[in-house]
Order: structure tokens, then sequence, then C-alpha cells
């Protein structure tokens, strides 16, 4: 496989399924037409083959994966094959989607190294705050109430504006997606065949 087809092949699918001896190139085609017959898909027959594209496929569409394709009878010369390629941006969207996050989270390490260099190299003076009133209710002070304290310092308020710039959902949210585009790749591929594979034995 040249380079090119390796692109190609992380959103396209191929492939062959021989068909029985006792039907022909017409029945094969009738047979799968059914599977095309779904709400936004437009669907073109050529001589013995069968295009397809779809726009806003419904959830139930067995092939809402895979947004165009082509089913075409061929003659393998052991017999008639069925012959598919089929395309899904769904598959290509899963495979960009973690080199995406991946670069959010690399801006997000960049940046925070950026500011954590650019404070130790102009450290800002702490400034002194003034010493809060403590005040305490003469009754309070009577009953035995313990004095109020001093109010902490938070800590979260200190650092840049970037402080709380952390990479991790995008290491997380590019994991979710390699993941899925993994299970994708393998099961969809296996699931349009098994259906190819009963609408041509007709059930």
């Amino acid at each position: 496989m040249n380079l090119l087809g390796l692109v190609r092949s992380i959103w396209t699918v191929q492939g062959r399924l021989p068909l029985d001896p006792a039907l022909t190139r017409d029945e094969a085609l009738a047979r799968l037409e059914p599977l095309l017959d779904h709400y936004g898909t437009r669907t073109v027959r050529s001589g013995d083959a069968l295009a397809y594209t779809k726009t806003d496929p419904a959830a139930q569409d067995p092939l809402a994966t895979f947004d165009r394709g082509s089913l075409a009878i061929e003659d393998s010369g052991a017999g008639l094959v069925l012959a598919w390629r089929l395309v899904s941006k769904a598959l290509l969207a899963c495979f960009l989607a973690p080199l995406l996050f991946l670069a959010f989270a690399q801006t997000a390490v960049f940046i925070a190294d950026r500011e954590a260099a650019s404070a130790k190299a102009h450290p800002q003076p702490e400034k002194k705050k003034p010493e809060p009133v403590l005040y305490q209710n003469p009754i309070d002070k009577a009953l035995g109430a313990p004095a109020p304290e001093k109010p902490k310092d938070d800590k979260k308020k200190q650092g840049g504006r970037f402080k709380d710039l952390s990479p991790t959902p995008g290491y997380v949210f590019a994991g979710i997606f390699a993941a899925l585009y993994v299970l994708g790749r393998w099961l969809e591929p296996r699931l349009a065949r098994r259906r190819f594979r009963r609408a041509l034995e007709g059930s």
C-alpha cells in the first residue's frame, strides 16, 4: 500500500464478499438497495454499481457511520463478488481530535513554563497587608467565646493569569477520542460486512 492509500485508509473502508452463484447481478443489487433506503441517503445506480451519499443520517441507519460509498458487483474470475468502498467523516474526526487536544495540552504546558520562568526571573515584591482589626462582641467575650482568628491567606490567589491552566483535560480527551477511533476502525468495517452478507442472504 502506498503512502496515499495508507492515509486514505484512516477514514476509508474497503472489502470484498463472494456472492452465492445462484444470485445474478441484478438480484444482488436489489437485495442491497434496502440498506440504502433511509432518510437523508441519495442513491445512484450505474450499471452493476450503487453509489450513495448521506446527509444528516438517522441514528438507526445501519450505515450512518459512513457518509458516502460505493457497492459494485465484480467478476473475480472464480465468481461474482461484492466490492465496497465506504468513507467516514466520523472516523476522520475521531482520528484528528486527539491531535487537536494534544496540541491544547502542550500549549498549556508551554504557557505554564513560560509564566513560571518569568515569575522566577522577575519576582514580585511581597506587599504587606495591614493587620486586620479583630473585634469581639463584649457579650461573647463575657460568655467565654473564643477570640476571632486571623483570616488565612488564600494561596489560590497567588500566581499569574494562567495559574489554573492544566494539560490534564487535553490528555484525557485525547485518550478518549483515540480509543473511540481504534474501536470504530476495528468494529465498523466488521459490522458493515455482516450487514452486507445478511442482505445478500436475504435474512
